[in-house]
């Protein structure tokens, strides 16, 4: 009994040490202007990752900021507690309130091309936090968007 115990625990062991793959940004999705709000604009949009491993983990944190042309726009925060789900992609999603007056203020020297595009380039940098099985893991998420408006 004893002997059969010890080849369980071994045979247990080792089917239990898969290599854990890192978990990829993939882009962002469904980018939304909603409206504005205290002279802020209402921005959602939604994250997608990959988790490869065959095991699911939550989201801990996310910090991703919205820049446009290296000034901060606003810290983008998620919406919903999420859990990621094994060999599968997984949205993430995002809100941010970005101050019309912070933005007007670098979009000016930029008048006669924004009138043209009616859109504003906008990059989302920074990373989120995933854990599982007491593992962290920072994904980097660098991103650029065309918001149209």
């Amino acid at each position: 009994m004893k002997r059969m115990m010890i080849i369980l625990v071994v045979i247990s062991s080792v089917a239990g040490c898969k290599e854990y793959e890192e978990i990829q940004f993939l882009r962002l999705k469904e980018v939304k202007v909603n409206g504005v709000k205290n002279g802020d604009l209402l921005i959602s949009s939604k994250a997608v990752f990959n988790n490869p491993n065959s095991f699911k983990g939550k989201l801990k944190s996310a910090n991703i900021y919205a820049l446009y042309k290296g000034d901060t726009l606003a810290n983008v925060t998620p919406v919903e507690k999420v859990v990621v789900g094994p060999n599968t992609n997984f949205d993430v999603p995002l809100s941010l309130n970005v101050s019309i007056n912070k933005l007007q203020k670098g979009l000016l020297s930029n008048l006669a091309s924004l009138l043209r595009k009616r859109s504003v380039e906008i990059e989302f940098a920074g990373n989120i936090k995933v854990s599982s099985f007491g593992f962290t893991q920072t994904i980097p998420v660098n991103y650029k968007e065309d918001i149209a408006f």
